[in-house]
């Protein structure tokens, strides 16, 4: 792997910096059982998965929000962080989790919430299909009823402790990735995230951001500036976007008023539209050929 190739991580990501990247692991990214949106997340989710004909995504035991996507996100990227350890144990303090996912140490409300998140997380088991393989050469398994957190441990203070001028270790988690998750992190089927994009979006916007991100790898070069995304605007890609009006022309508003969100806080898109073609419409995003966020995660910056 060439230096080059390697993205040297801070060890906070801050929502506010336009150059923080967070990482998940691709059949993650893929699924359907994403529950973004306004709407409180249902515990049990089944989704088909456009990937698979006849395959049913789901998720069970608990809900998998907006919430629960970023906060995975950034498990997977202090994975990376920490030198990408082979039993996939990490350890951080709330403080360091409030502070990627709000911008600040946080306090009580965002310290429950990511609690909260994170339990969901570690009781929840997904179907999905796994991405195997390296960009371009991916294959698809299906498989079944697979963890994502194998352990969770969390650790708070209890009263007051005076420890003679020491400062009190700070409330924290200890996760244990799944032994599925840390091979497929550790063969590098990821997916990179601008994070501040990710944690400004909500609901549709969001969706459709992560998918962009999904389909870095599918940009193509039009000119020796600029690279070129296009996709057919589909029931399959409706219905993988979570998008549920009747109407096509409806459909069609919804994702263009997601791009204009997304256009307002990635300056990397030159281009993000709904267009006719021929008797249909597509969805085009364009970029300059630098605009890709995807380089591989490298350890703690020093």
């Amino acid at each position: 792997m060439s230096e080059s190739n390697v993205r040297r991580l801070p060890e906070v990501l801050d929502p506010d910096d336009p150059d923080a990247v967070g990482y998940l692991e691709r059949s993650l990214v893929d699924s359907p059982v994403w529950q973004m949106g306004p709407r409180a997340p249902e515990t049990a989710v089944s989704r088909r998965d456009p990937k698979l004909l006849d395959f049913l995504a789901s998720a069970r035991n608990a809900p998998l929000g907006e919430l629960e996507f970023d906060v995975l996100a950034w498990t997977i990227t202090r994975w990376f962080q920490v030198g990408r350890p082979p039993n996939g144990r990490l350890g951080a303090s709330f403080g360091d989790l409030a502070r990627s996912l709000y911008g600040k140490k946080g306090g009580g409300k965002q310290y429950a919430l990511i609690r909260e998140a994170l339990e969901n997380l570690y009781a929840v088991s997904v179907d999905l299909v796994v991405i195997e393989g390296a960009d371009h050469e991916a294959v698809f398994k299906s498989t079944r009823r697979k963890r994502i957190i194998q352990t969770l441990e969390i650790r708070e203070r209890v009263g007051e402790i005076v420890d003679h001028g020491q400062e009190a270790s700070e409330d924290g988690i200890e996760v244990e990735l799944a032994s599925w998750l840390v091979a497929q992190l550790d063969a590098q089927t990821i997916t990179a995230l601008a994070w501040g994009v990710i944690r400004k979006l909500t609901g549709i916007s969001k969706r459709l951001a992560i998918y962009l991100a999904a389909h870095s790898g599918d940009f193509s070069p039009i000119t020796r500036h600029t690279e070129r995304f296009v996709v057919e605007m589909s029931d399959g890609l409706y219905e993988e976007l979570g998008i549920t009006a009747s109407r096509e022309r409806q459909r069609r508003a919804t994702v263009s008023r997601a791009l204009q969100r997304i256009a307002e806080h990635d300056a990397r898109y030159s281009l993000l539209t709904v267009e006719p073609a021929g008797e249909s419409y597509v969805l085009r995003a364009e970029r300059p050929i630098a605009g890709n966020v995807s380089r591989l995660p490298g350890p703690l910056a020093p």
